[in-house]
């Protein structure tokens, strides 16, 4: 049934669009028409510039001049209502705008300061620009002037207080982020964008967060994008889309330097230099970050048999040093110029960087040593046009499975720490090959239409030095070429109302052609007023890694291996006890009702109530067969079996326990995310976020309970914050943070994450005259929280506290940054 109903929307959206895409737009040429002129001042009397003037519902906009002034011609007889909307003031609406054939009719607009915290422009949820207010999508936008007041080398710092995104500290700066539920320790259901290319590892899925090679004096906004974006975004925007945009030389020319010092031997230093000659523009930017991370030491054994985590020069016994290296060292850097031609513009740029670290994963944890990412991208832009082609490179340098180097020190004593770290790499390269053309247009005969279409196409290539995927039993890289085409209509039935109709198709080398539709209507009954109503389907397709897994024996009588083709699970008796299907990708279906609003001219309220339907979603790595005991399936000794009947071994023949990837079944959720922002006065603002999921229905439904019933996520969390600025030199914030605990389960990492209160603080002192700004923060200031799984929680500076099972607790991170713009 469901599957008819999800055909039925797409063969509906797919329609309405083919008609909107086809429709041509000569039908005001032959109309009589007139011309609306005027001026735009603020109600202080300055003229104002940049104005966006429309006329709803005949695709015509025009911007004011320097003087204030605009004209808009070829406007059809009749009567119409003119729109001014410009960042820091409430848009203006006039209604009776009586329009004759030949004739100038003249329109003069006041309109109303309103403080730019209430305002805003957004990118991502459209793929246009357009007012946050009426974009059909849950949406926060992280300006530059935000991010330039954070000390540190990270911008995920700044997503703490972004509504219905799950923040998840596991190192002074390391962050895990999610959406709307189903969590995990190796979680790729967000996408990350950069500059509009796709920011993910090629060979894992992973977003590349702490990968990133922009710096963070370089980011002109982040925008977060809570729930389902697959319409216009396809694979891995199954529960938001985190988008980075990095700053153009003309509108951010200049040299700035940023440098921090702080706890556990902090150390960031940044710059940037961007500049313009004639027609050209250019960039370069460059950053070092160094801390020594907070640290834990994992137990891979039992209580009664304790195999404590090791690393290279390190040793097994619990007394001596683990020697896993926690010491957290990131370059990164990039470039670009740029050429401008009037509206358009044509950039070349190249980017990357260079991370050693830990990183969790769900059999264990992983030790970075010269991981390596770097991109090559040009790209052109015009006001309706949008051409774009880019390479990315992961390179994997000498990492290696902390958690195989341990199973692998024990069993072979006689190695050498090189020999093991041999046996324990993850050898990779992952390449993207992608382009992308896009473009935007009104269509006046259908009221104005505002279409955008686009299409893409991407090829991975992944080499794991034929050692664990499946390129060690083909001799070949692991390939996979992906198609997308999307377009987005959006009809205004009447001036207030918006009728939102999109759609993606997605072919994949692996899998069925996917259809992700979206439908919405969009009502904006006054000024900075609207409701929204959408449906989204998205789905994510499984990973490289998920499919073309291949390791036998990676640790003693333990192997992973890919789903493509299924597996049969049978006890001593050789009866079949269950079945695990081929992996198909992982769909969700959501229902969302929003609003978003100023009230009066001092309050906005952004909040959204949804309901979703996940079918098919990707389990973690997981044993689903054990020779030696039970599992999830069964509580005796069972062995996986190929559907040819073939037994799942080792190299050499031996018993295996086998880990997969699988699809679970069905789970519901429903959740509601709520923001809010008051301006108690030109210098303070009082902000404040709320979010709560919870799974409905069944859960047994969806499968084996401790997998299929996971959560993951907080069913609860808050925060509350206030923002001060121009107490003469001075500058600050504050926020508090609550989490609520909730049961984690993710592969090995098992546990319940306690629930956690913490403050952070912030202070900003401008030196007059000279171009700097002293910046100083404590995060996890004061923290009430645990620092075990499930243990009593205590309140106090300093205080450790687990955000996640299986990585260090975290306390305060202190930090004192200079900033010197030239």
């Amino acid at each position: 049934m469901r599957t008819r109903i999800q055909t039925l929307w797409s063969g509906l959206v797919l329609a309405a669009l083919g008609v909107l895409m086809l429709a041509t737009a000569p039908a005001h040429a032959a109309a009589q028409t007139g011309t609306v002129v005027g001026t735009v001042q603020s109600e202080e009397g300055p003229a104002l510039s940049g104005v966006q003037m429309t006329l709803p519902g005949t695709g015509l906009a025009v911007s004011t001049g320097a003087d204030g002034s605009f004209r808009i011609a070829n406007v059809p007889v009749g009567t119409h209502e003119l729109r001014a909307f410009q960042l820091g003031f409430r848009e203006a609406r006039v209604q009776d705008v009586q329009v004759r054939a030949g004739e100038e009719t003249r329109v003069d607009v006041v309109m109303e300061t309103l403080p730019i915290a209430l305002t805003g422009v957004v990118v991502s949820p459209g793929r246009r620009a357009q007012r946050q207010t009426e974009a059909p999508a849950t949406v926060t936008r992280i300006e530059a002037g935000e991010l330039e007041v954070m000390p540190g080398g990270s911008f995920a710092n700044a997503l703490k207080e972004v509504k219905g995104l799950d923040f998840i500290q596991v190192g002074v700066s390391g962050v895990a982020v999610n959406a709307r539920g189903f969590n995990s320790s190796f979680n790729n259901r967000m996408l990350m964008m950069e500059d509009g290319r796709i920011a993910v590892l090629p060979e894992s899925g992973l977003p590349l967060g702490q990968f990133t090679p922009i710096p963070q004096i370089d980011l002109a906004g982040v925008e977060v994008l809570v729930g389902p974006g697959s319409a216009l975004y396809g694979p891995d925007a199954s529960s938001g889309v985190i988008s980075l945009e990095s700053k153009d030389p003309r509108e951010y020319p200049g040299t700035s330097v940023m440098t921090t010092g702080g706890v556990r031997g902090y150390q960031n230093l940044q710059a940037r230099h961007a500049g313009v000659s004639g027609d050209w523009g250019y960039k370069v930017t460059a950053e070092y970050h160094r801390v020594n991370d907070f640290e834990n030491r994992l137990n891979y054994g039992t209580e009664e048999e304790p195999l404590w985590e090791a690393g290279t020069g390190g040793s097994l016994d619990p007394n001596q040093p683990s020697g896993v290296d926690w010491e957290n060292r990131v370059m990164r850097g990039q470039a670009s110029l740029v050429y401008y031609m009037d509206e358009s513009r044509l950039e070349l740029g190249a980017g990357g960087s260079e991370n050693n670290g830990v990183g969790q994963t769900n059999v264990g944890r992983n030790q970075f040593d010269g991981w390596t990412y770097n991109y090559q991208q040009a790209r052109f832009t015009t006001p309706n046009w949008f051409f774009n082609l880019y390479r990315a490179q992961s390179q994997s340098g000498d990492s290696y499975a902390i958690n195989r180097f341990t199973e692998n020190k024990a069993a072979n004593p006689e190695l050498t720490d090189d020999e093991i770290r041999l046996m324990s790499d993850w050898p990779s390269d992952g390449r993207i090959l992608a382009a992308e053309v896009q473009n935007n247009f009104s269509l006046g005969a259908l009221l104005g239409s505002e279409i955008t279409w686009g299409a893409q196409f991407r090829r991975d290539a992944v080499s794991s030095d034929r050692q664990w995927l499946t390129d060690r039993l083909t001799g070949e890289d692991v390939t996979i070429n992906q198609i997308g085409v999307y377009g987005q209509a959006e009809v205004p039935l009447t001036p207030d109302l918006r009728l939102v109709l999109a759609t993606r198709i997605d072919e994949h080398d692996n899998y069925d052609t996917q259809i992700s539709p979206k439908a919405g209507l969009v009502w904006s009954p006054s000024a900075d007023q609207a409701v929204r109503f959408t449906y989204n389907r998205a789905f994510k397709s499984p990973t490289i890694l998920q499919t073309n897994f291949w390791i036998p024996d990676f640790v003693p009588f333990v192997g992973v291996f890919h789903n493509t083709d299924g597996f049969e699970i049978r006890n001593q008796a050789g009866d079949v006890v269950h079945e695990l299907a081929p992996l198909v990708p992982e769909s969700n279906d959501t229902f969302e009702l929003g609003y978003r609003g100023v009230l009066g001219d001092r309050f906005l309220v952004d909040v959204a109530g949804y309901i979703g339907s996940y079918q098919d979603f990707l389990s973690p790595l997981t044993v689903f067969a054990n020779p030696f005991g039970p599992t999830i399936f069964s509580q005796e000794p069972t062995t996986a079996f190929w559907p040819d009947g073939t037994e799942v071994t080792g190299e050499e023949g031996g018993p295996q326990i086998p880990l997969t990837y699988w699809n679970l079944g069905e789970a519901d959720v429903r959740g509601l995310d709520f923001g809010a922002t008051f301006v108690a006065s030109p210098q303070i603002d009082v902000k404040s976020t709320f979010s709560y999921v919870g799974l409905s229905g069944d859960g047994a439904e969806a499968g084996p309970e401790a997998e299929a019933t996971s959560l993951n996520s907080p069913s609860t969390k808050w925060t509350l914050g206030l923002d001060a600025r121009d107490f003469g030199n001075f500058s600050g914030s504050a926020t508090v943070r609550y989490v609520n605990g909730y049961r984690f389960h993710s592969g090995i990492n098992q546990g319940r994450i306690p629930t956690h209160t913490g403050l952070d603080l912030s202070v900003r002192y401008q030196i007059p005259d000279t171009g700097i700004q002293i910046n100083a923060t404590a995060q996890n200031l004061f923290v009430c929280g645990s620092d075990t799984p499930g243990g009593d929680r205590s309140c106090g500076i300093d205080q450790r506290h687990i955000q996640m099972v299986n990585m260090p607790a975290v306390g305060s991170v202190v930090l004192l940054g200079l900033r010197w713009d030239l």
